[in-house]
Order: C-alpha cells, then sequence, then structure tokens
C-alpha cells in the first residue's frame, strides 16, 4: 500500500503483485513494429468520420476535415493489433485499440483540441503511477465542483481521458473500468489507461503542451494553454510552472539597478494611474485591490514589488503619504483604505514622470501584456424558456400540446399563430378576429372583469405577441460545459460576488451557483485547496430556501473568476462583482 499526503487529505493505492493490472504492459508502452500502411479511401474515410463524430461529439466536420483530410488520410497497421490514424507523415491523430473499433484521441490531438473528450482529473502526486504504467484508481480523482453529477454519466467501456489538478492539457487516454454507481463510490480501479504521456505512441511527436510536462517523475500544475503544433517543446520545458493560471505579466522596460522598493511603489502606482486605472470611474477603490490587482501587474521585468519592504510597511501608509503631499484624496473606513480622487496633475506626478521618463517610454514602446489565452471552453449557454399559465390551457391543448412543458418563445408563439390559422381567424389585411378561445386566453382574467366590460374585436400581431408573453412564467435554462443544463424559474442570474468587511477581515461571498449547476460545498473544498483560504457555507435568507452561499476568506473576486473560467468556462460576463 502506498499513502500520500496532498491537499488536505491521505490517498491509499492498493497494488498487488497478483494482480493483472499492477503487471500488464500498456499496449503503447513497449516498442511496435508497424506492418503496413494505406491510404483510406473516400467511403472508409467518411465512415470513419461518422464514427468519431457519433463518439466524440464535440468533433466538428471542420476539425476532422483538418486533422485527416481526403486524400492524405492513411491507416497504419502495428504488431500489437493496434491501428493509427494520421495524415502523412504527421504524428498519429487518432488509435484503435486492438483493433476493435474501439478509437481514441491521441494526446498530440487532445492538447490541439482540449475539450473533444469527457475527463477525470486527479491529484498532481498520482499522475506519477499513471505515467509509470498504473491503471486509475478512483480515490486519486478530484469530485468536480457540483459534486459526483460533475462526472456525467459514467458507463463500462466508455473512453476518457486524465487530466491532473491545475493543468489543462490532458496526461493519459483509456477506458472506463466501472459504471455510474461503482463511480460514485470513488472506490477500486476506474480506468484502463491505453495510451499515456512519454510512451512509444506520444513519441511520434514528442511534443509537451507546456511547462508542468517537464522530466519530472509527476506531470505538475501550469496554466498555459496556448501550445499549438510545431510549438519548441524545450521553450515550453523551460517556463516556470504556475499553480493555476499564467501570472500577470509584468511591465515592459527594464528597473534601474539601484531602485529601492520605495521606488517601485512611485513607479508602478504612476504607471497603474495611467494604464488600468486611467479613468476616473474606477475610483473609489480599495488600497489591497490597488496594489494586486494594478501595481504589482504594472511592475518592470524581472523586479518584485513588496511593501513590506518598503519604508511605508503598509500599502495603506504609503497612500496616506501621498494624501499628505496632497497628490490623492483617501477615505478610511473601519480601517480600510481607500483611493477615492486622484489629482493627476499634480507636481508629485509629474516629478515622479521626469524621474521614470526612460522606464516609461520603454513601457509604452513595448507590446502589451498579452492577455491570458482561452481555455477552449464554450461558455455558458443560456436560454430563455416558458411555461403556459392555465389561461392558455384551452389553446394548447386544442393544438395537441402539452401545458406543463417549457417552450422557447417561438415555440410558445407558433402554438398561438398556429391556432388562430386553425380557426381561420386571420384577416386579409393582416388583423386577426377575436374569438372565445383567444379572449380567455389572452385577455380576460378570473375575477377582474368590469361589468360593462368590451373586448376588442380584432387587433394586430404584435398585440397579440404583447398579451401572450403576459400569459407565460419564464424559465430560465444555463448549460455550463461539462456540467450539464440546469432549468430554474425566472429570469437568468449572475454569479453575484459581494466584497465586504466581518470583524477585521475582508471576504468575498458568492451566490447564485445553483443556477450554474454548481455546488457551493463542494466548489468551496476545491477553492480552499486552490487559494488557500478558509471557507464557510452559508444558509441563504427566506423560507423554503434552499440555495447556500459561499463566502471565502480575503478579497479573491479576481482569482475567482481566472479559476471559473478555466475550469467551466464561466466568463466575467456572467458574474456580477459588487
Amino acid at each position: 500500500m502506498l499513502s500520500i499526503w496532498t491537499h488536505g487529505i491521505w490517498l491509499k493505492f492498493h497494488f498487488h503483485d497478483h494482480s493483472p493490472f499492477a503487471q500488464r504492459v500498456h499496449m503503447f508502452k513497449k516498442a511496435y513494429i508497424a506492418q503496413g500502411q494505406n491510404l483510406l479511401s473516400k467511403k472508409d474515410l467518411k465512415a470513419l468520420k461518422g464514427q468519431l463524430c457519433e463518439l466524440y461529439p464535440s468533433l466538428t466536420e471542420k476539425i476532422l476535415d483538418e486533422i485527416l483530410p481526403e486524400g492524405q488520410a492513411k491507416v497504419v497497421k502495428l504488431d500489437n493489433r493496434s491501428l493509427l490514424y494520421s495524415c502523412g507523415d504527421a504524428p498519429a491523430s487518432f488509435f484503435d485499440a486492438e483493433g476493435r473499433s474501439e478509437l481514441y484521441p491521441t494526446l498530440y490531438t487532445l492538447w490541439q483540441f482540449p475539450h473533444i473528450m469527457q475527463e477525470l482529473t486527479i491529484h498532481p502526486p498520482v499522475s506519477k503511477f499513471v505515467l509509470n504504467g498504473a491503471d486509475l484508481m478512483l480515490p486519486g480523482v478530484l469530485v468536480p465542483a457540483n459534486g459526483v453529477a460533475g462526472f456525467g454519466t459514467v458507463t463500462k467501456g466508455q473512453p476518457r481521458c486524465i487530466k491532473i489538478d491545475g493543468n489543462p492539457y490532458a496526461i493519459a487516454v483509456g477506458r472506463m473500468l466501472v459504471n455510474q454507481t461503482q463511480m460514485e463510490k470513488l472506490k477500486g480501479k476506474g480506468m484502463e489507461v491505453l495510451h499515456v504521456y512519454k510512451d512509444n505512441l506520444w513519441s511520434q511527436c514528442k511534443a509537451k503542451p507546456n511547462a508542468g510536462f517537464s522530466e519530472e517523475e509527476e506531470v505538475l500544475p501550469c496554466g498555459d494553454c496556448k501550445w499549438k503544433p510545431g510549438a519548441s517543446s524545450e521553450a515550453s520545458a523551460g517556463e516556470a510552472p504556475a499553480e493555476s493560471a499564467p501570472a500577470e505579466k509584468p511591465a515592459a522596460g527594464q528597473a534601474a539597478a539601484d531602485w529601492t522598493q520605495d521606488d517601485l511603489l512611485d513607479f508602478t502606482f504612476l504607471q497603474a494611474l495611467k494604464q488600468s486605472l486611467s479613468d476616473d470611474k474606477a475610483l473609489p477603490i480599495e488600497a489591497s485591490e490597488l496594489y494586486e490587482k494594478h501595481m504589482k501587474p504594472a511592475r518592470p521585468e524581472g523586479t518584485t514589488l513588496d511593501v513590506k519592504k518598503s519604508s511605508h510597511k503598509q500599502i495603506g501608509k504609503y497612500l496616506n503619504a501621498m494624501r499628505k503631499s496632497k497628490a490623492i484624496d483617501v477615505t478610511e473606513k473601519k480601517g480600510v483604505v481607500s483611493v477615492s480622487k486622484v489629482d493627476r496633475g499634480h507636481k508629485v506626478f509629474a516629478a515622479l514622470e521626469a524621474k521614470f521618463a526612460d522606464e516609461m517610454t520603454a513601457a509604452a514602446a513595448a507590446p502589451a501584456a498579452a492577455a491570458p489565452a482561452a481555455t477552449g471552453l464554450p461558455p455558458p449557454k443560456v436560454t430563455a424558456m416558458w411555461k403556459p399559465t392555465h389561461y392558455l390551457e384551452a389553446i394548447w391543448k386544442a393544438m395537441g400540446k402539452k401545458k406543463d412543458d417549457l417552450y422557447t418563445w417561438d415555440e410558445a408563439r407558433n402554438v398561438v399563430f398556429s391556432y388562430i390559422e386553425q380557426e381561420s381567424l386571420r384577416k386579409p389585411d393582416g388583423h386577426i378576429k377575436m374569438n372565445e378561445g383567444l379572449l380567455n386566453g389572452l385577455w380576460k382574467t378570473a375575477g377582474g372583469q368590469k361589468k360593462d366590460q368590451e373586448w376588442p374585436e380584432e387587433v394586430d400581431a404584435e398585440e397579440v405577441e404583447e398579451k401572450l408573453e403576459d400569459r407565460l412564467h419564464q424559465y430560465t435554462t444555463i448549460d455550463v460545459a461539462g456540467v450539464g443544463p440546469i432549468t430554474r424559474k425566472g429570469p437568468p442570474l449572475n454569479i453575484a460576488v459581494s466584497l465586504s468587511r466581518k470583524g477585521a477581515h475582508n471576504v468575498t461571498r458568492i451566490c447564485n451557483l445553483e443556477a450554474y449547476g454548481l455546488d457551493p460545498e463542494a466548489l468551496g473544498d476545491e477553492l480552499k485547496r486552490k487559494l488557500n483560504c478558509t471557507v464557510y457555507i452559508e444558509e441563504m435568507p427566506g423560507k423554503n430556501v434552499k440555495e447556500k452561499m459561499l463566502q471565502l476568506q480575503g478579497h479573491v473576486d479576481q482569482e475567482l473568476g481566472a479559476f471559473l473560467e478555466l475550469r467551466y468556462g464561466i466568463t466575467k460576463k456572467f458574474m456580477e462583482v459588487k
């Protein structure tokens, strides 16, 4: 038995000499020999692409035409009974395990299109066993933020890939050994590994998609997701691994050799005011946010900004020194210092611009720091759905529709206007005659009529649509990548993030996670490890309210946003920060 202490838990793995899985040699672990190859005929290529699209719905015809172009796609038969599919002399794109029509993408393909295959995420230390030939043990698998439901439907023999926590690229490809019920227990072997980083199939390309794929025994966390075929593996290997996302790049230019931390504070504060805080609409801004999100990213290349090593010791004291010179105004509430106003024409800033003229010129001439690369995950798909009220029951019944189902706006509108056509209510001039069904469905209300109420005899189509909208209850379906669709009553909700104080501490409160299919408790456990912060779960106020609020120590809205985008494709567009 092997035990590992990681992320605050013990992981235990059992390997027995008599276990066929412990001793089995993967098909690409040993060197293989090509026994023959053939160009794929147009018919065979079409059949292959059809099978791939069925297995991996995210693969589009455009992607497959790029990977396996007609007239260049070939199949290679190996002495281990496997088949490799590739284009010309390029590394294999797909393989057929043991020639049984079980098709899998190679790592080379998965690194180009990271989200075409369902995945399992493991703790980084577990990767060393997978790389050494062991099958995947379920205790090493990370449970998604929305609980075991986040694994999706699991079936025995299902193809999946393995990734480590904190790295967007797959390290192995295999097939599931368990079904849904067994998966939820998270015990025993879960996946048979067929193809893994550093095996002989990988050696066709010998690529390393980012710095996490090094010569170490295990794959390390690294948020770099910019790899493209042909990129230098040596360059990637030389980069420093990041914890989960690329660090903020420092401003261009070099600091003078004799710069002190006080000089760095002055320079980065000036740069922040000229770059990310050039608009006064960004004010007021808290000192901690100014320092972490605006000054640190503005530091010159090769420097480290640390206010504790300056003469001020605290960013609040530095800002108060600026206030005394009347270059800025600050407010202080419950010990939290905020910059409320900046006199950009003040002589203090003029003096700093003169002092740092050369460095600022170099920074302005250099290309802007690249924005973090997109993860490739599609953003959540938000769909407005509508449910008819009881007033519309007769119209829905007449058209053979169920009142309790949900409909898009176009579908609901079509039901009503199909009813109008069926009853021959549309006049040649386009106006719509009223009958009892339309009046009861769209105009009349139970117990709401006056004694001498008069109803229209005919209306135009726009008025019908207006009345229809009043007789529908709105629902919203939000489909998050890897989570699945969640439908809730009401208009769409953003993930609400509020930054506040609790006693002597900054806190970040997050609501509406359930609307995106995320379990606050599971997400909290993951963020606790990721951000190394204290996590609290609180019940939302109100009767019969099942939603919960996630509370994190510190103001971590930026880190939260980066995590949600990397893991789920939830961009800042779907977040509301207060």
